[in-house]
């Protein structure tokens, strides 16, 4: 055989090579053939196999497939206590045998008829209710399991040719009530169902429509309630999914099985996981009505901005579309301010001031671009000699600590501060702005710790700060028109001197609050912080202070006067 190939592979400029372990001897006369037809041939007739690499063809013995039989399973009963729920694998074993172990497992008696004891049976069911397995078990092996209060009874059960014929002789409830005229289903071409009922029970409308479309289902419990509709081209599932609306009932589809039943059942509940794409789960979570999730286990996962939904399939549905309606994309607004500042100012200080100190005063000052001078009791004295050495008069000679002070000052100050800040906010979130200063005082801290063995003072000195700023909050809402409402709060803090030496400094503020509407791209300007300042005080000599020009001589007076005003700016820009 491998001459063969080897022959035909050289004639054929074929790359080939061959397992050594080939040397079966053949007899061949092939004529006009197909080099494909022999290998083909050669497969089906030897022990050969081909494998390919690229352009290369291996051919190799075919290796020996040793069949394994396998062992005879075992038979498989599983009852869950939990929930109920039990499960079977048995294939061709006695039905003695297959309660025995049912007994076990579920700690339920069973009363078999001698008559059947022997008899072969075969069930496989995963995790369904107790009580319909062992109906299910039943029926597919035609026994009769009767339920008393503290055992089943197994009996022989009657064929399922004749439960056909039993069954078609009985007329359902639901077509009784056909009957009467208040219950209607109707199939269309398309599939679908018309169904009109009035005053009709639950599980009678489902198991009609059921029949109807040829859908196959399952009650898990009993349903109760009726209704009254009158729809028309639903889907089996859309129509129970009308009837089970606001009830405790819901429905899943298990392998084209429906099944129905209450939603706190394990086997109906279903879990989902619902992404919210334009909002943070922070706040969807607090805006579910309680109705909604009543049923539904909700928890959030913050990681995939997404919420994890727990409970029957016809309340997820409701709650599904409840949060995709207020899943909208949140308007972002932009807030340009601009903060205009203005202060204007003048203050006078004028009079003559004369004493005697401690320490002769030397004499200095300024003359412009204001008086301010002291003059010490040298200077004064020479001015004196001055005087007296016209022989007019001698006005004699002051002590050397006595001084003279001037003073005839003017000021004036324009200050205009204005800041343009840009800060943005999700709609119905505040936004703060915040400009000002921050000063420093000394705060003293006394303790006195009193005992029998030691008394003290003890003194800790520490700074405190305190600050005066100028703060704006606005919180925007966007209505579907653009336009925005807009609530505004403006404080304005400002220092104003000091009660004392180490007391923390003064501090007035002013206020106040808006409520305006305006539309996407508007400036709006909000003024009212006006302040005025005007004070004129003074000190001197009883009754001639008060005489003019004299006054000028013996008083000393200080007026001040300033003006200041805060105008606020605002433009609104929405954007999605």
């Amino acid at each position: 055989m491998s001459e063969l190939i080897n022959s035909v592979a050289y004639e054929n400029n074929l790359n080939v090579t061959i397992d050594p372990a080939i040397k079966q001897m053949i007899s061949y006369n092939f004529f006009d053939a197909q080099v494909k037809d022999m290998f083909v041939f050669l497969y089906l007739n030897f022990d050969l196999e081909y494998e390919f690499f690229g352009s290369i063809i291996s051919v190799t013995k075919r290796k020996e497939t040793k069949v394994i039989v396998a062992p005879k399973k075992a038979r498989y009963i599983k009852y869950n206590d939990a929930n109920k729920f039990l499960s079977m694998d048995v294939k061709n074993d006695t039905l003695w045998k297959v309660v025995e172990q049912l007994t076990k497992e579920s700690k339920r008696n069973f009363v078999i008829d001698p008559a059947i004891r022997n008899q072969r049976v075969n069930a496989y069911f995963l995790n369904r209710p107790y009580d319909q397995v062992i109906d299910m078990f039943a029926k597919s092996n035609e026994l009769l399991i009767i339920k008393d209060k503290d055992y089943y009874s197994i009996k022989k059960g009657i064929p399922e040719s004749q439960a056909e014929q039993n069954n078609e002789q009985k007329t359902p409830n639901y077509k009784l009530k056909m009957k009467s005229g208040d219950f209607v289903v109707k199939k269309n071409p398309s599939g679908t169902i018309d169904v009109f009922a009035n005053d009709v029970e639950l599980s009678d409308v489902i198991q009609a429509a059921a029949d109807e479309t040829q859908v196959h289902y399952v009650f898990y419990t009993d349903l109760k309630g009726k209704t009254n509709l009158d729809v028309k081209d639903l889907r089996f599932e859309e129509l129970v999914e009308l009837l089970f609306t606001g009830t405790k009932y819901t429905l899943k589809n298990q392998e084209g099985v429906y099944v129905l039943g209450e939603n706190k059942m394990e086997g109906l509940r279903v879990t989902e996981l619902l992404r919210i794409e334009n909002r943070t789960i922070e706040r969807v979570k607090a805006a579910i009505p309680k109705d909604l999730s009543t049923g539904v286990e909700i928890k959030e996962f913050v990681e995939l901005n997404a919420l994890i939904l727990t409970g029957g399939k016809t309340q997820i549905e409701i709650l599904k579309r409840f949060i995709s309606s207020i899943d909208e994309v949140v308007p972002m607004v932009q807030i340009d301010v601009m903060l205009i500042f203005s202060e204007r100012g003048s203050v006078v200080s004028t009079g003559i001031k004369a004493g005697v100190k401690d320490q002769p005063t030397e004499t200095g000052g300024s003359i412009l671009p204001g008086i301010d001078m002291d003059i010490g009791a040298n200077s004064i004295n020479n001015i004196l000699n001055a005087i007296s050495g016209f022989g007019l008069v001698n006005l004699g000679q002051v002590t050397a600590n006595f001084y003279i002070s001037l003073s005839a000052l003017e000021s004036n100050n324009v200050i205009k501060i204005e800041s343009t800040p840009k800060i943005s906010t999700l709609n119905g979130h505040e936004a703060t702005i915040s400009i000002g200063e921050t000063t420093y005082y000394q705060e003293t801290r006394v303790n006195v710790s009193t005992s029998v063995t030691n008394q003290g003072v003890l003194e800790s000195k520490q700074w405190k700060s305190i600050e005066a700023n100028l703060t704006v909050t606005i919180k925007p809402f966007v209505s579907s028109d653009e336009h925005v409402t807009l609530t505004i709060t403006v404080e304005q803090n400002d220092f104003a001197g000091s009660s004392g030496k180490d007391a923390p400094p003064n501090l007035t503020t002013q206020k106040f609050e808006s409520l305006i509407r305006v539309k996407n791209g508007e400036v709006i300007l909000l003024g009212g912080l006006e302040r005025k300042k005007k004070s004129d005080s003074g000190s001197g000599i009883p009754i001639l202070s008060r005489i003019p020009i004299l006054k000028w001589i013996f008083s000393g007076r200080d007026k001040e006067r300033s003006k200041s005003k805060l105008h606020v700016l605002i433009r609104p820009v929405v954007t999605y």
